[in-house]
């Protein structure tokens, strides 16, 4: 069920190039927020093919690292507002709200850096405009 996840990986490729063609000026930060929204599932997704015989050990565990790094926050926060007890493994009914708050979390990070990244190449002039869309 978890490979279900997988397909997610194609939102912040499709907000890449959305925001390529209408708004470049914001393709970081565009990107960074899609990304942030997906991650957490996704790794969830790429650490279930590590039960894949065969070809799922280097994706697995890939994915397993990404998890490690993804869920944590999430977590931390979900105990914080009261939302899952300090003693709880998050299971069943809590894990659309943790994976809710991750994907708060993720996009507000990665959105941020998308900013900063958006805010250099506008200093540089890195940002190249398409003339004759819109």
């Amino acid at each position: 069920m978890a490979l279900l996840l997988l397909p997610l990986a194609v939102v912040p490729i499709v907000a890449y190039r959305f925001a390529r063609l209408r708004n470049p000026a914001r393709l970081f930060l565009v990107t960074g927020l899609a990304l942030g929204a997906v991650v957490a599932p996704f790794s969830l997704g790429l650490y279930a093919t590590y039960f894949i015989p065969y070809v799922g050990l280097v994706p697995g565990m890939l994915g397993l690292l990404l998890v490690m790094i993804h869920s944590a926050p999430g977590f931390h926060l979900a105990r914080l507002l009261g939302i899952v007890s300090p003693a709880e493994i998050i299971a069943g009914s809590g894990e659309p709200f943790f994976l809710l708050i991750n994907a708060l979390v993720w996009s507000l990070a990665y959105g941020s850096l998308g900013a900063l990244i958006d805010r250099l190449r506008q200093r540089k002039g890195i940002v190249g405009v398409r003339h004759g869309h819109g």
